[in-house]
């Protein structure tokens, strides 16, 4: 009996010991979001020679493999958590200003607007333009916190029909305090520089027959919160053919409608009416116009190539960033660290940095989570194996300490 084999019997316990560990780790994270399960590998020691030939001499822990196929997606109320379909993983910045990678895109609006993990960690990305470009280099992703400018008016658009049968009024201009000068009115909100909301108001009056045979000719004139002060290019007139009931001339007029409102910028508004009609039909007019007020930040959306959109209260939708994902040729090689994120290392490679669809990079899935991907069960049949292992270790170890004991036991008789 030799010291050997109770040392290959307390490597096969070391061995028991290591692999319980992994299988503990992975019951304790079956609920931690973008967990990946972890198996010990194991490698034969070389031991003593027999004739020449090498007997193995017990166990050792070679490394961890870790599975990093991603968790089952679980939907959530939060609509900036993000879950991965398919390769890849988000990048965070530390405090320190590192980057680290993982599976788990559980993040949360932070006071000063960034989107960050529950340890602190920042979300990295790419901001958007106003028109949708990528605007600068990888960065914690920010989301605004304030109001949304305000967009200036710059057209009108009418539609809708003006009655054939409405009376025609001739010699007497347009005047918006005597209905008995115009047939019809319809009323369009717009907006100046600074947001502030206007009213301009159309009168149209029904001038009988055109310069042109078959046609109508209908005068208009504008006015802006009640008053024509300040206008200009407010009036004019256009012709429907009277066969089809559509504008035939004078639909966009040539010259903008200008006004200067107090306290902002001049506003100067195109016009088009050829969506008007005339047929003989009661007055239906409506007008809209583009333009909006400052607006308050109502709610994100993230699509699945991971375009974060803002909206905000005045109806404005604003693509504010775009989420950026990192696969890596040796995910293997990757070095956990502390909150369950990886480092890169030499032997995982440089990360290929992509947004979601791009670059073999998975989409994105907003309001939901990857999932730890341990199975529960595969973990209990393995605690069972790990039970029997360990009994057998000890049942070798307990039999070569009884062989030894005996051998010690023996008493020489002198000589």
């Amino acid at each position: 009996m030799s010291e050997g084999s109770l040392s290959i019997t307390g490597t096969g316990l070391q061995g028991v010991d290591t692999a319980l560990q992994a299988v503990s780790d992975n019951v304790a994270n079956v609920n931690t979001d973008g967990f990946n399960s972890e198996t010990v590998e194991f490698g034969t020691i070389l031991g003593s020679y027999v004739n020449g030939n090498e007997i193995g001499g017990g166990v050792q822990a070679l490394g961890v493999a870790r599975d990093f196929s991603p968790g089952a997606i679980v939907q959530t109320s939060d609509p900036t958590n993000m879950a991965v379909q398919g390769n890849g993983f988000f990048i965070y910045q530390t405090p320190a200003g590192l980057q680290v990678y993982s599976q788990n895109g559980g993040v949360n609006v932070a006071a000063d607007g960034t989107l960050e993990a529950a340890n602190g960690y920042k979300l990295l990305g790419y901001a958007l333009s106003p028109n949708g470009t990528r605007a600068g280099t990888l960065s914690p992703i920010k989301i605004p916190q304030g109001l949304s400018a305000p967009q200036a008016s710059t057209s009108i658009t009418l539609s809708g029909n003006l009655n054939a049968s409405d009376p025609v009024i001739t010699g007497t201009a347009i005047n918006p305090s005597d209905p008995t000068t115009y047939d019809a009115s319809v009323s369009v909100t717009v907006y100046d520089s600074v947001g502030t909301s206007h009213v301009v108001t159309f009168y149209f009056q029904n001038a009988g027959a055109g310069a042109s045979p078959g046609t109508e000719q209908w005068n208009w004139l504008a006015t802006l919160d009640g008053s024509t002060a300040g206008l200009s290019n407010n009036t004019g007139s256009f012709t429907f053919n009277t066969s089809t009931g559509t504008i035939s001339s004078g639909g966009v007029p040539a010259n903008p409608l200008t006004a200067t409102p107090a306290g902002a910028a001049p506003l100067s508004l195109s016009l088009n009416f050829n969506a008007l009609t005339q047929f003989a039909s009661g007055d239906a007019l409506s007008g809209s116009a583009n333009g909006a007020p400052a607006g308050t930040p109502q709610q994100i959306e993230i699509s699945n190539n991971g375009v974060i959109s803002v909206s905000y209260s005045n109806g404005q939708k604003v693509e504010v960033a775009q989420v950026a994902l990192a696969t890596f040729t040796g995910t293997q090689g990757l070095a956990l660290t502390q909150g369950g994120m990886y480092e890169a290392t030499a032997s995982s490679g440089t990360p290929t940095i992509a947004t979601p669809g791009a670059g073999g990079a998975g989409l994105i899935e907003a309001s939901a989570v990857n999932s730890s991907n341990v199975s529960l069960s595969a973990q209990l049949v393995n605690l069972v194996v790990l039970q029997n292992d360990y009994e057998a270790n000890a049942k070798a170890l307990q039999t070569e300490a009884s062989v030894l004991a005996s051998i010690l036991g023996i008493q020489i008789p002198p000589v």
